[in-house]
């Protein structure tokens, strides 16, 4: 949800509890001899304040959004609405990831991330990869291209989507999948290594 919305609803929140807590506190009591009310209020306040500062320094999750995977590939291409991956897999005691993370690119070709998205139905949302590059000489990354793309929630196996850069350096690089709020999903990371006739090894064509 965008930020107008978490606060609106955050608000009503917090004035529903109040006023159950007084209605509570009213008519109870047992309640008002075992329970301080301006503790109470504080207490919860407090909890207030603790989730608006989470969501300001983007500590919660953009829930219900799940990235389902991530792939750094050599190809892609659409067939009868399925992606064809083209990928080089990694040994096989590498078990948690699915690409192999070092990229074997062949000069003037182009290096491909391909994403697929779990979302809920009747959700759409603006997703975007922001491919990011790290300078060793500055000691940070740098944001580079930001590219953009809608899904729409109730595919069980995922919304997919992809992106390609042909303009790279060699070195260490990121995709990170955010989304419209910088929120993160999820990072397909890799390290490129260009030459004239890169050779591929464990090279897997994979239908999503």
């Amino acid at each position: 949800m965008n930020t107008e919305i978490f606060i609106i609803y955050g608000l009503i929140s917090l004035v529903s509890t109040f006023l159950l807590i007084i209605l509570v506190y009213k008519n109870s009591y047992s309640t008002r001899v075992a329970m301080v009310k301006w503790k109470m209020f504080g207490l919860i306040f407090s909890i207030y304040i603790l989730i608006n500062a989470f969501y300001y320094f983007r500590l919660i999750p953009p829930v219900p959004l799940a990235l389902d995977k991530g792939v750094v590939a050599h190809n892609i291409q659409i067939q009868n609405g399925n992606y064809k991956v083209s990928y080089e897999i990694d040994n096989w005691y590498i078990f948690w990831r699915d690409h192999k993370i070092d990229f074997n690119r062949t000069i003037n070709k182009p290096v491909y991330v391909f994403t697929s998205i779990f979302a809920p139905t009747d959700l759409k949302k603006k997703i975007y990869h922001q491919w990011k590059w790290y300078n060793k000489s500055l000691d940070s990354w740098q944001n580079l291209d930001k590219i953009g793309f809608e899904i729409t929630g109730g595919r069980d196996n995922g919304y997919r989507g992809y992106s390609y850069k042909n303009n790279v350096k060699d070195g260490m690089w990121k995709v990170e999948v955010v989304t419209e709020e910088d929120l993160v999903l999820g990072v397909v990371d890799f390290n490129i290594k260009t030459g004239k006739s890169s050779r591929k090894t464990n090279l897997k064509v994979r239908e999503f």
